[in-house]
């Protein structure tokens, strides 16, 4: 295929893009000592937010004059999806529940994985699959919540491929096999009759910048890719064949976990901590400046609208009610490999009593509304 020397200029502009914004995604470091931005010199007041969505605290669950529970927490991802901890920790939430949250950065998998089962932190962020994975290999990982219950993804073809019947027998790039990207391909496609390694065939391409130079060079039929490759894919002028987050396909995608140990020994950490990422989201979707200005100091990027359009890509995905919805743990529990998950329940891998506890108390119903 012939690409003119100002087109292959264009390409090699926008794969930088794109690659620099997926090394932000994805962020660094493997260690729970390694933290994000420094907090505020001067924090705002426990409450102080409640005018742009934080929520009354006529309903919070500490006294002010109640020593604050100290608690040492993280988050796994420099992306959209750990921005409701953010701004519990930057609008004062987490302080509103009574709560002193040390919150860092480490990577998901082993590490945090390893960080939880030695104690090293008491309650954390996480995608799901790595919650449930710990519960099946004996970490005793428990799920108590989360922020987002559905896959969010789409899949572009390349030049000349215009319907999902096209891929039959063709290739469809992920960053990674078993990687969201991976799971929302299988998932959506299958939704629309066409089944992995029988009708088309996943190709592991490393990274989203790699997926959408595959479908640019026509090695790739397609890809799976999301936020914020896929506004770079429209720009192009790619096809979006699936967009699998219309799809509202349940997935259990930004969770919230601790061990059985730590649930039984910080009984008053959980609910509290659920509250303040109930408060948390409703400000995201309530407060979208806000919101824009919180992801702009943690992910270090400058291009306030193409974090805007971010912003109003994963607003409608958030849920302030933080309950982990059983069909998105069996989702999660479907396509994990570990055998022990052929067996397992949401209920073996799930601890609902806090989420059901926060929506018994009537504190969702205090919170503004989108």
């Amino acid at each position: 295929m012939h690409v003119s020397t100002a087109r292959r200029r264009q390409l090699a502009t926008g794969l930088a893009l794109v690659a620099v914004l997926t090394t932000i995604a994805c962020g660094g470091g493997t260690l729970a000592s390694n933290r994000g931005p420094a907090a505020p010199s001067e924090p705002p007041a426990a409450g102080g937010n409640t005018s742009s969505g934080g929520g009354g605290s006529a309903n919070s669950a500490a006294s002010p004059a109640a020593a604050a529970i100290q608690a040492r927490s993280a988050y796994t991802t420099i992306s959209a999806a750990a921005t409701p901890w953010w701004i519990a920790v930057d609008g004062g939430y987490f302080r509103e529940q009574g709560l002193d949250v040390d919150l860092v950065h480490i990577d998901a998998g082993a590490p945090l994985l390893a960080a939880l089962s030695n104690g090293e932190l008491d309650i954390t962020f996480a995608g799901g699959p790595s919650l449930v994975l710990g519960a099946l290999q004996g970490f005793e990982t428990m799920t108590i919540g989360s922020t987002s219950n559905m896959l969010d993804d789409s899949v572009f073809g390349r030049n000349g491929i215009q319907t999902v019947d096209d891929l039959r027998g063709g290739s469809v790039g992920v960053t990674n096999l078993k990687a969201i990207t991976d799971v929302a391909a299988r998932l959506g496609l299958k939704r629309l009759g066409l089944e992995a390694e029988v009708d088309y065939f996943p190709r592991r391409t490393g990274g989203l910048a790699e997926s959408l130079a595959g479908i640019e060079n026509g090695s790739l039929d397609a890809a799976s890719i999301n936020v914020p490759a896929t506004f770079e894919a429209r720009k192009r002028g790619f096809r979006e064949l699936v967009d699998v987050t219309a799809m509202q396909i349940p997935f259990y995608s930004s969770g919230v976990g601790a061990t059985k140990k730590k649930l039984a020994e910080r009984p008053d950490l959980p609910e509290r901590y659920l509250r303040a990422l109930a408060q948390s989201v409703a400000r995201l979707k309530t407060d979208r400046d806000y919101t824009v200005q919180t992801m702009a100091r943690y992910t270090q990027m400058s291009d306030l609208d193409l974090l805007g359009a971010t912003v109003d890509v994963y607003r409608p995905l958030y849920t302030t009610d933080p309950y982990p919805e059983r069909a998105a743990v069996q989702a999660t529990l479907d396509v994990e490999e570990n055998p022990a998950a052929r067996t397992a329940r949401p209920e073996d891998v799930v601890e609902f009593r806090y989420a059901d506890a926060l929506r018994a108390s009537g504190f969702l119903d205090t919170l503004p509304k989108q």
